[in-house]
Order: structure tokens, then C-alpha cells, then sequence
């Protein structure tokens, strides 16, 4: 079996095991997203397939990249491109649970269907101005946001806790962790927040609820408008 045959194998096995999951507590704006992009379930969806439906919707365009971990600097000078990076690396079978490194179904099936939602990118949106503009602290600061809002962000939906954060909806042993309610959350406030380290390694011991995309939104320009205002 060569290399693309194993990823799409991979791939394929991680759909179906995840797809009940995330129609059970993904967000409505995940879900909503999915059904546009309708991603593959028999393998990995090629640059054509995802950027003929991202492009024209949202008008961001989805990159590949060899690097299986890009840094922030390389990350955020793509989206300031509006270009998504995902990387040509692929989970191991031993991993489908939980991998530590973003692979190309958390970067695809996690992200994506977001990607095609113009409410949404206006939240990557405006990450790339705020880090360009950051000194070294507060670039530590601008990815522990990312970090606890796309990545592993949950949202109030009718009074229900939702996933939103791709690493949740990407990884089938951290989003059963935190609906199992054994992670403690704390509302969404960007102060609060930058006392909280990233957990690379494991799963997070600590992960925030905001109460809408909007909310989110807000919360994150003021501080971000600080940062430029500097």
C-alpha cells in the first residue's frame, strides 16, 4: 500500500468515527459549514475540490505545505494572504484519537468548514493584522487566543455547551475528555485567558465558553485594537 492509499485509509476511518460525534456537539456553524464544503468521506478532498467551494464563498484559498507544525510567523504572514495552510502530514493509526501535532484531517475536517462562512473568516480575519503589529509578548498572547478560541473554543448554543474549536471537533479523544465534564471552563475573557498556558502535549486542563461567534468576535477586536493602538 503506498503513502496516499494509507492516508486516505486513515482518512476515511477518522469520518466515520468522528462524523456522529460532531452532528451530535459540533456547533451550528460548523454544521452549517460541513454541509456546504461537503467534504469526502472515501479519502483526503484535493486543493481543487476545497478551494472551488472555499474561494468564491469566503475568499480565502487553502494552501498546502510540507512543514507538519508551521510557526506563527509563517502561519500569519498566509493569512494575512487570506491562505490556509494544511500540511501534507498524516495521523498514525495508533493516533486517531489524539495527535499532537495538526495533521491534515484536523486542519481539513476540523477547520474547513468553517472556512466557507463569511461570518466566521472574519474572525481569522483579524488575527494576522493584531500579530504584525505585536510585540514578542503579546504574539505569545495573540496565539494563547487562537488557541482557546478556533482551536479548542466552546460556545453556548441555547443554554447547551457546543463545540467549536477545530482541535475539539478534530479529535475524538479531547472532545469525549471535555464532554465527559472533566475540564473545567470559564467564560471567554481575553485577561483572564493569558494566564492560561497551551496544552501541546495532552489534553487541555482548562478551556473557555463564549456565548456567540459575535461575542467572540468583540472580545477579541478590543484587544487587538489595544495592540495596534500601542
Amino acid at each position: 500500500m503506498n503513502i496516499i492509499e494509507e492516508q486516505n485509509n486513515i482518512w476515511h476511518t477518522l469520518y466515520n468515527r468522528q462524523l456522529p460525534r460532531v452532528k451530535q456537539y459540533a456547533c451550528q456553524e460548523y454544521l452549517d459549514g460541513f454541509d456546504i464544503l461537503k467534504l469526502p468521506a472515501e479519502g483526503v478532498p484535493d486543493l481543487d475540490f476545497l478551494n472551488e467551494k472555499i474561494t468564491p464563498l469566503s475568499g480565502w484559498r487553502v494552501v498546502r505545505t510540507p512543514v507538519r507544525y508551521s510557526d506563527a510567523v509563517a502561519w500569519y504572514a498566509h493569512f494575512a494572504r487570506r491562505e490556509f495552510l494544511i500540511t501534507d502530514y498524516m495521523r498514525a493509526w495508533e493516533e486517531l484519537d489524539f495527535t499532537p501535532e495538526p495533521d491534515m484531517f484536523h486542519d481539513i475536517f476540523g477547520h474547513l468548514p468553517f472556512m466557507v462562512l463569511p461570518g466566521y473568516t472574519e474572525l481569522q480575519d483579524l488575527f494576522a493584522p493584531a500579530f504584525h503589529s505585536a510585540n514578542p509578548k503579546q504574539k505569545e498572547d495573540i496565539k494563547r487566543l487562537a488557541w482557546f478560541s478556533a482551536e479548542f473554543g466552546l460556545i453556548r448554543e441555547n443554554g447547551a455547551i457546543k463545540v467549536f474549536g477545530a482541535g475539539l471537533i478534530s479529535s475524538a479523544g479531547e472532545m469525549e475528555n471535555v464532554l465527559a465534564g472533566k475540564v473545567p471552563l470559564l467564560p471567554f475573557n481575553v485577561e483572564t485567558i493569558l494566564n492560561f498556558d497551551k496544552a501541546v502535549w495532552s489534553f487541555n486542563h482548562q478551556l473557555f465558553v463564549f456565548d456567540s461567534l459575535e461575542m467572540l468576535k468583540d472580545e477579541l477586536r478590543q484587544y487587538f485594537d489595544s495592540i495596534r493602538d500601542d
